[in-house]
């Protein structure tokens, strides 16, 4: 049954590496076998079950107890047992694991279909493309939490109508031509006044129904990004109409943001879910698909250009919480009332609303990532851990009462026993839990598994841990079939699986020792350290595949901060939400005093230079071999393996040098001689690597992504370590524009003995932050294992004009050329016609380059045809982003690189684009096009 359970994942993990869905009469067909393969197998099964013979042991009988001339050998006559394909009576042991092999295979297809058509359900509700970044007037009801991020308060919308509304002077047309009864309004008795009305000046636009998918996520944009509480803005400032459509609706309804379980109507403009594409990036759209977003985009409020009518401004209809949304809501007052318990300088209060609540948005960056160096941050989020400590609580507890419950007419524990009360006390507070957290993959497995063992009990069947948890595993992956290719959930089941293998090993060892308190003490001690080491040996592989990082002060961490987050922290945070206010005040400070203590500890040894050990993302072949290496390292011996101590340390360490390769395997880098360039997609800005034999350059770092956070941390610095650079020798900042500097500070951070090139002015915060600066100038060059590196731009005039004040930025970018001779890449940042005409008169066809990184992202001010003439490039990239306010690149660009037979790259089209010399000819390869996956979103392609 393993085996079969394993192929249902396997065949669903299949489908998640496919680059389109499957179509055609040829799969129909296939999955049409296979289900009936499956079904006529699982018909047999339940028929050999009937066979006394096969009933206690159907997959492990012994071929003298098979059934001889129709008849049970065990029964001496009675029914006949059937030759059944998984049972007791098959002819071998080959045609019984060939009769299993089969049915492993159904399965396997089964799975691939399922999930095959759970994604087709899923992305048949998409947005049109005809519709992004047009105003839309939507209705519908806020769901989930609405949180507070950089742009403003964050939330999920389920639309239930949504109408096109064409623009006129003053931002949003008239609806008048439907009329107040029609589309634009609503079904109920308020309809009339909810309708928008035509304003002077608007033109004669179109008001009609149009399809947008049902769950939608906005961003209410605040005015400003350095504002104060954005609960606490008024109606006026916050663009909300004071006109409350609903009956009987609070006069303040209109000074609130939007609440969970609330109906709202709202102007908005959507888009597709897009991301950043580079090699072991963070897929933005494959976590879209999973929470089931289908567009996003932001509400349309009074304040900035454009700005909106009272008619057509965001307005709420309902209060709520709506039908079906009370859960939602009572969430929300739940993370208000702890909000209000905590004191508002509690750094750590989002870890205390990430056990209670799951939601990990008020835990800062910084944090997170001591938390992740130091291997605790699975205990900040609710975990199979804590989902267990609740549901054995209640169990106990329940179990305990029960037992005692012996009145005069009535006595519990012969009604039912106690054991089967407690199990089903516990499942219910594991799926309470659990949906109070949000039902996160390891929320999901421990529920399954909890649920699992909950009905082998009550059905007095014993159920063996590798057998729940594979059950497990089958459910989530059936219910959530995206999960399969998210690191949580293979660690959450990589940690469990560890401590089965390790909890087999332990039990025989704890069978041979029995005494004293003392003895028995050491024992516990034990198994907890034969345990920690389990989960520790286990993860490293998938800790390196995921992250390529091992927090090596990892167990001594865990050792401190599960008994620490388990017994003390976890249970007071619960059990506030049962306290009166006063009592639950308290026992969050208690909590919050204790998680102050333990984060203190915890960043002593992230300081530590050593506390984490960093290994670029091996190839599949060494994650696999890893792996199976683990796998030795922890399961319990084979009885044909002698009991000598040298053996099993031999086979031991044969499992450790398994491990070997994906902790030392390192991506290749060019030969000495040759230079390999790769144009990451960071949106609208500009982030190139170049790499040689031993050295690396960085040129600019891309844009800043909200106040927190920015290209740098996001992007170049996670791919930096995935391609195991553990050293940047240069940073060039080309000029003193945020999409070019905007991650400079989180790469110099990362790589502090980097040499910042720029021609950035003085004072400026770049030039503070790095330990060596040079300014870039035409003319400077040097030479790394035979690649010459020469600043072409600016020059000395043109930096005095620039720092001056009398040109932009853009006229002191610097501009870099790479070359071995052969080969050349031009990176021309954002130098626009003026300095394009100064290089081509210095150095005329000298400019000559086989890659060129489009000027200013393809600016119509930029990329003269003299210029393009000159460099007349082999392949040329604009680094842009998706449906910029710019427009870049401009079609008139792209036409004039066209028709010099440039080979064209975009970064949202292709994602991150990498370019490598080699004596035969300079390759490129394209993200988008090599690791395509159904969910990524197609492009126009512009090449």
């Amino acid at each position: 049954m393993r085996m079969v359970l394993l192929a249902w994942v396997a065949g669903v993990w299949w489908l998640q590496q496919a680059s389109a869905l499957p179509t055609g009469q040829g799969f129909t067909v296939v999955v049409g076998i296979a289900g009936c393969v499956f079904v006529a197998g699982a018909l047999r099964v339940i028929w050999a079950a009937g066979c006394p013979s096969s009933y206690a042991r159907p997959w492990r009988a012994k071929i003298e107890n098979r059934c001889r001339d129709g008849k049970a050998a065990l029964t001496g006559g009675g029914a006949e047992c059937p030759p059944v394909i998984a049972g007791a009576s098959a002819n071998s042991v080959w045609q019984r694991w060939s009769a299993v092999t089969v049915f492993a295979l159904s399965a396997g297809v089964g799975g691939y279909a399922w999930a095959a058509y759970r994604a087709e359900l899923r992305l048949g509700d998409s947005l049109p493309a005809a519709l992004e970044g047009q105003d839309v007037l939507v209705t519908g009801v806020v769901t989930g939490l609405p949180v507070t991020t950089d742009d403003g308060v964050r939330f999920v919308f389920d639309v239930e109508n949504a109408y096109a509304v064409g623009r006129g002077s003053v931002g949003l047309g008239g609806c008048d031509a439907c009329g107040a009864s029609s589309v634009c309004g609503n079904d109920d008795a308020d309809a009339a006044s909810l309708a928008l009305t035509r304003h002077v000046g608007g033109d004669d636009s179109a008001c009609g129904a149009v399809h947008v998918p049902k769950h939608i996520e906005l961003v209410w944009p605040m005015r400003s990004p350095f504002g104060g509480n954005l609960a606490r803005r008024s109606a006026v400032d916050l663009g909300v109409g004071v006109g409350d459509a609903s009956k009987g609706a609070s006069k303040g309804a209109g000074s609130r943001l939007p609440r969970a379980g609330e109906r709202w109507r709202m102007p908005v403009r959507l888009k597709a879910p897009r991301g950043f594409a580079n090699w072991h990036g963070f897929d933005a759209e494959l976590l879209a698909l999973i929470r089931g977003i289908r567009a996003s985009g932001y509400v349309r409020t009074s304040f900035g250009k454009g700005a909106l009518p009272s008619a057509a401004r965001p307005r709420r209809l309902h209060e709520g919480p709506l039908p079906g949304y009370g859960f939602a809501a009572w969430r929300e007052r739940l993370r208000d009332d702890l909000r209000a318990a905590l004191e508002p300088s509690a750094r750590y209060g989002g870890v205390l609303m990430a056990l209670v609540l799951g939601e990990r948005g008020d835990i800062a960056d910084d944090d997170w990532q001591m938390f992740a160096d130091t291997g605790v941050s699975h205990l900040l989020a609710i975990s199979g851990l804590h989902v267990s400590l609740v549901a054995g609580a209640m169990a106990a507890m329940v179990g305990g009462l029960w037992r005692r419950a012996s009145f005069a007419r009535w006595r519990l524990p012969l009604w039912w026993p106690a054991p089967k009360a407690a199990a089903v006390a516990g499942l219910l507070a594991a799926v309470a839990y659990g949906a109070i957290a949000g039902w996160g993959v390891p929320v999901r497995r421990a529920v399954g598994m909890v649920a699992i063992v909950v009905l082998a009990l009550l059905s007095g069947r014993f159920a063996a841990p590798s057998y729940a948890l594979a059950w497990a595993l089958a459910i989530v992956v059936a219910l959530d079939p995206w999960a399969v290719v998210t690191p949580g959930l293979w660690l959450s089941f990589g940690a469990v699986a560890a401590l089965v293998m390790a909890a087999r090993r332990s039990d025989r060892a704890l069978s041979k020792s029995s005494g004293r308190w003392g003895i028995a003490f050491g024992r516990r001690l034990a198994t907890a350290a034969r345990a920690q080491y389990a989960v520790t040996i286990g993860l490293i592989p998938l800790t390196l595949a995921w992250f390529g990082a091992v927090p090596l002060l990892g167990p001594l961490a865990n050792a401190v901060a599960i008994p620490v987050m388990t017994l003390i922290v976890t249970p007071l945070a619960l059990a506030s939400l049962l306290l009166p206010s006063g009592l639950a005040h308290w026992a969050l400070v208690v909590a919050h005093t204790v998680v102050v203590w333990l984060a203190d500890w915890l960043a002593t040894l992230a300081a530590q230079p050593w506390a984490v050990w960093r290994a670029p993302v091996a190839p599949l072949w060494a994650q696999t071999a890893a792996v199976a290496g683990v796998v030795v390292c922890l399961m319990p011996m084979p009885q044909w393996v002698p009991a000598a101590r040298k053996w099993v340390i031999s086979i031991r360490l044969a499992g450790v040098a398994l491990m070997g390769p994906a902790a030392l395997t390192s991506p290749q880098r060019p030969s000495v001689g040759e230079f390999r360039v790769t144009m990451l997609d960071v949106g609208q800005g500009n982030a190139v690597l170049v790499e040689t034999a031993t050295r690396t350059l960085l040129f600019d770092s891309g844009p800043p992504l909200g106040r927190r956070s920015d290209a740098g941390r996001r992007v170049i610095v996670p791919y930096l370590r995935s391609m195991g650079i553990t050293r940047l020798d240069r940073l060039v900042v080309s000029h003193a524009h945020d999409d070019h500097f905007g991650g400079a500070l989180s790469v110099l951070r990362a790589f502090p003995g980097a040499q910042v090139l720029s021609s950035l002015p003085d004072g400026h915060r770049v030039r503070r932050a790095s330990t060596t600066h040079r300014t870039c100038l035409a003319g400077q060059q040097w030479q790394w294992e035979g690649i010459t590196f020469r600043f072409l731009h600016p020059d000395k005039a043109a930096l005095r004009n620039g720092w001056g004040g009398r040109s932009g930025p853009n006229s002191v970018s610097c501009v870099l050329r790479i070359e071995n001779g052969r080969h050349s890449a031009l990176l021309a940042a954002d130098a626009e016609s003026a300095q394009e005409r100064t290089m081509v008169a210095r150095y005329g066809r000298a400019l000559r380059s086989d890659v060129l990184l489009a000027p200013h992202h393809g600016s119509s001010t930029s990329s003269t045809s003299a210029f393009v003439s000159a460099v007349s490039p082999t392949h040329v990239v604009f680094q842009t982003g998706y449906r910029n306010r710019f427009g870049h690149p401009k079609p008139a660009v792209v036409a004039r690189y066209r028709a010099a037979g440039a080979t064209l790259w975009q970064s949202v089209t292709h994602g991150g684009i990498r370019f490598s010399s080699a004596p035969d000819g300079m390759t490129a390869q394209a993200y988008r096009a090599s690791y395509r996956r159904y969910w990524h979103a197609m492009s126009p392609d512009s090449s």
